[in-house]
């Protein structure tokens, strides 16, 4: 028996070697079953909206307005937004000219009692949940390891509900996001998880939540790995989990629902002239422009109106939802996430004016709606305002190569509307791959603009600021995280200036320099002695003039070709490698990881050429590692 016993152990043992489980198996085991919870949370939740949204609707008829979009709406409309409703009876009073539905009160009454309801349910139980939901993931994600409180993801998805289903400017993807991170995050904290299988599986769960509520499997892995980062940088350690997650939330939502698209187009589109991408590239500015605008409309309402209003909290999405109603009043389309109009912008169904009169009030009915604390996302609002910008480009396009005489190289309005929705979205939440295959797999895989559309986004957020973005829990890179920056604390970090480090009791050392005009074999001699990565340069006069790597002074050298032509001043680097004295040490141990070298010069703020002294790395950490031993910081 004890030898059966020894080798079932044996066996065991040698499974475990062959089959790796802990490594990678239990997580991508665990994405699987986060992506079918998340998927089935999906559908619950696509349920509950349509019958919520069918309830709502009965009151906005009565209104005056079928909600979200008219079926009799046509295109000889006119330029008023009114005279989009043909039904006789349903208007009745008249206001300079403008349309204003029966039971006009109501449109007033329903987003603010929707506002009203969610800013108590919120602010009462869970008040991390106002505004988008997004934030929220991205921010466990950089900075709580993970883990989100269970109520949030209830919480938020409760609260969209009265936002959505009252008529609020904002989507689905917020709250779908948020909650498949929540499921994610209690299934890691119920396994006991190790942090970063926590923040994997937390970003997993994001990618299960959007890919099954929108139907975009690829689009909700690449979303997920994408969102984190202002920049073009993914965490490519998550990208199968999430991708696994996206596609079995998917496939579970497809179960019970079908084939459910939101948007779909009835043609091919795609580059139909050889000047049609040199067209689109003129647009990006003008994108690039109402994406600032956007931003900064959200931000400024958010921080100088509302977070300044001396009246109770949950009040305070309650008076942006009244808002919004008088936008509704004149421009019905700006209710919901426009996912109706979208369809109709994309079959050419809108007239030119309209959808050149849209852009505004919809970039602020979605700026009221979520900078008042109301919950929904900001991926479809940003999408139909892209599209609106897309297609009003796209008509006069067609107007000035009609006026010229070259009307057979206008571009396709409906790829214009497809350009404006992927660019204007991923400029603003830096999102390059993301968006182009989100807007490809919502209009029914239709990848023949995939290639433009990733080029277009990528120019796009070349020349828009990292700081315009709709997340501002969002770090540059990877290396501005906490979980790509060890196991610091990064609070304890920016506390400590170089100054206690460099220049304490006791800490005055001389510093090796270079001499700028040393020949290549000198230098190799100067720092072939010192364990050093980084030596500044001085001139005669003792100016700092930059700092040269040893790495590239090792690299001259063994060529021995460039001895007598290049001296330490030709290898010297800007001395943007650098830090002062009242700098924290967050800062000069991201620049150290950041470059790659172990020490850093400290100069003159006033005086930059002056060189102060050097820091090194493990100086740094023998710092911190005091101070937190001692647990001298607040």
């Amino acid at each position: 028996m004890e030898g059966q016993h020894y080798n079932s152990q044996t066996a065991l043992k040698k499974f475990h070697q062959r089959f790796d489980w802990n490594s990678s198996g239990k997580l991508l085991v665990y994405s699987v079953a986060v992506g079918f919870v998340t998927g089935f949370a999906a559908v619950l939740i696509y349920a509950c909206s349509q019958y919520w949204e069918h309830t709502v609707a009965g009151l906005f008829s009565s209104a005056g307005i079928v909600f979200p979009v008219p079926d009799d709406y046509t295109v000889s409309s006119g330029m008023l937004p009114g005279l989009a409703f043909q039904d006789a009876p349903r208007k009745d009073v008249y206001l300079n000219g403008i349309i204003l539905p029966r039971y006009w009160i109501l449109i007033l009454l329903i987003p603010s009692f929707g506002g009203l309801l969610c800013g108590f349910l919120v602010w009462s139980f869970a008040p991390e949940a106002v505004g988008e939901g997004t934030d929220s993931v991205i921010r466990s994600f950089h900075f709580r390891n993970g883990i989100l409180r269970n109520r949030l993801p209830i919480v938020k998805t409760l609260a969209s509900f009265l936002t959505l289903g009252s008529g609020g400017s904002a989507g689905w993807e917020g709250p779908t996001t948020l909650l498949g991170a929540g499921i994610a995050s209690s299934l890691a904290q119920s396994l006991r998880l190790n942090v970063q299988d926590r923040r994997i599986l937390l970003l997993a769960g994001a990618a299960g939540g959007i890919g099954a509520i929108f139907q975009i499997p690829l689009g909700g892995a690449l979303y997920a790995v994408e969102i984190v980062y202002a920049s073009t940088a993914l965490e490519f350690i998550a990208i199968i989990p999430c991708l696994i997650a996206s596609v079995a939330g998917y496939s579970t939502f497809r179960f019970f629902h079908g084939e459910t698209r939101l948007l779909e187009i009835s043609e091919t589109v795609g580059i139909q002239h050889s000047t049609d991408f040199f067209i689109f590239l003129t647009f990006i500015p003008i994108i690039a422009l109402c994406g600032l605008l956007f931003v900064r409309m959200v931000m400024e309402l958010r921080n100088r109106i509302f977070r300044r209003l001396a009246i109770p909290e949950f009040f305070k999405p309650a008076l942006g939802g009244f808002l919004l109603g008088c936008i509704a009043l004149t421009y019905p389309q700006v209710l919901g996430g426009g996912y109706g109009w979208m369809h109709r912008l994309l079959e050419n169904q809108l007239p030119f004016y309209l959808v050149l009169c849209l852009i505004v009030p919809k970039m602020l009915a979605t700026a009221l709606t979520v900078s008042s604390g109301g919950s929904g996302g900001l991926l479809a609002p940003s999408l139909f305002i892209g599209g609106l910008i897309g297609g009003t480009l796209g008509h006069l396009c067609g107007m000035f190569f009609e006026t010229i005489g070259i009307s057979g190289l206008t571009p396709d309005i409906t790829t214009c509307v497809l350009i404006g929705m992927a660019t204007f979205y991923a400029g603003i939440g830096k999102l390059p791959f993301a968006a182009a295959v989100i807007v490809c797999e919502m209009i029914g895989f239709d990848f023949a603009i995939l290639i433009p559309l990733f080029v277009l986004n990528l120019v796009h957020i070349a020349i828009q600021s990292p700081s315009t973005s709709l997340y501002e829990e969002q770090v540059l890179a990877p290396i501005d995280s906490e979980a790509h920056f060890g196991n610091y604390s990064v609070d304890l970090l920016k506390v400590i200036t170089v100054q206690e480090v460099c220049f304490g009791k006791d800490k005055k050392r001389s510093v090796l320099t270079i001499p700028a005009e040393a020949s290549i074999p000198q230098t190799a001699r100067l720092i072939a002695s010192k364990p050093d990565s980084l030596f500044p340069v001085i001139d005669k006069e003792n100016r700092l003039i930059g700092v040269v790597q040893s790495s590239d002074v090792w690299a001259v050298f063994r060529s021995r070709k460039k001895w007598g032509v290049l001296t330490a001043k030709d290898l010297a680097r800007n001395v943007e490698i650098a830090v002062f004295p009242n700098d924290n040490l967050y800062k000069a141990l991201r620049i150290c990881t950041l470059w790659q070298i172990s020490e850093l010069p400290v100069i003159d703020p006033q005086h930059p050429d002056l060189l102060l002294g050097m820091i090194r790395h493990h100086e740094i950490i023998a710092t911190y590692n005091e101070r937190l031993a001692a647990a001298q910081w607040n």
